[in-house]
């Protein structure tokens, strides 16, 4: 029993390093893996010794190959017609600016016009209000004029002065007339002038309604050129990635024929000819490889060359030691 506490922990040693020691060898293993199907990539091409299962896989490679090849056309031809698309759709735009450009500019021309023009017509209607007041205003003077001259008329006694007002006021009835034909004339001719106005006026209305129509065409083209271009793009970028599932989906099946003849290269010592140092880290990972496994194989034909009555004794006592340091902790705890 004087053992027991080595022999115990040398088997935890030998346990923990196997444990270091499996997941060093899966990582070489994929690193060998890595190697040897970019073995194969470099060099598949030169197994030309005759091999049914190699050649197989070859025939795999370059049909993987051809499938990507034709692929990456499509790809290319996907890519071509994404850039016509841009382009097209950046021509459209540029038509729809220049366009939009233009009418804005007849629009403010016409605009300019159908404000001044607005602006006469709106003149001679204000003269024509005038002139209907100063009517309206000589039309009271007249009645008060009379009036007046109907007093003056009743007086019994007249003296000089009311022969001299009621001359006057007879001047100013007298005067009425003409100046009330003048001012309608002067009414005839701003209505007239306001009534000329009007058709230019309907016409440059009917030019502006013109250009917005013009100008909200070429927007619903643009709309209608864009939602037609985004469709074909998001059509193309579908293609795109399914193209791109598929390439990525070629990629992994390639793996595998590719390690199969980048060992078979390694198995016969044939290396790339744009890179021969693969061969050597393919033999590099190898040896490595070799090596752990022996490591792992002679740490565990040790474990299992250990007494096994030792050993569960030695695991006994560690679990009721632990299991005492644990009730003890909890205690403490407690308190």
């Amino acid at each position: 029993m004087g053992t027991l506490p080595g022999e115990g922990f040398r088997d935890i040693t030998r346990r923990l390093r196997i444990g270091w020691l499996w997941v060093e060898r899966l990582r070489v293993r994929r690193a060998l893996s890595a190697a040897e199907g970019e073995l194969g990539w470099l060099g598949w091409e030169q197994v030309d010794f005759y091999d049914e299962q190699i050649v197989a896989e070859v025939e795999k490679v370059r049909e993987y190959e051809n499938t990507q090849a034709s692929l990456m056309n499509t790809s290319a031809e996907l890519s071509g017609r994404n850039v016509a698309l841009d382009e097209e759709l950046a021509g459209e735009k540029a038509k729809h600016d220049k366009a939009q450009d233009a009418l804005a500019e007849e629009r403010g021309r016409v605009a300019g016009q159908l404000e001044q023009a607005e602006t006469r017509r709106r003149q001679k209607l204000e003269a024509v209000e005038r002139f209907e007041k100063a009517l309206e205003e000589m039309a009271d003077q007249e009645k008060g004029l009379q009036a007046h001259s109907l007093d003056l008329m009743s007086v019994e006694r007249v003296d000089l002065a009311t022969r001299v007002e009621a001359r006057e006021v007879s001047d100013a009835l007298a005067q009425l007339p003409g100046e009330r034909r003048l001012v309608l004339a002067d009414k005839a001719t701003a209505a007239d002038e306001a009534a000329r106005l009007e058709p230019g006026i309907a016409k440059l209305r009917a030019e502006l309604r013109r250009i917005d129509g013009e100008a909200s065409a070429a927007s619903e083209r643009l709309a209608e050129a864009t939602r037609r271009v985004t469709g074909e793009l998001l059509l193309l970028e579908r293609e795109r990635k399914k193209s791109d599932v598929h390439m990525s989906r070629i990629d992994r099946k390639k793996l595998k024929p590719y390690r199969q003849i980048g060992s078979c290269l390694a198995d016969h010592g044939l290396a790339p000819l744009n890179q021969p140092e693969m061969l050597d880290k393919v033999f590099a990972l190898r040896e490595r490889e070799a090596g752990l496994t022996q490591r792992l194989y002679d740490l565990r034909a040790a474990c299992a060359a250990m007494d096994a009555r030792v050993l569960v004794a030695f695991y006994v006592l560690l679990a009721a030691i632990l299991f005492a340091v644990g009730v003890i902790g909890f205690e403490c705890l407690r308190h």
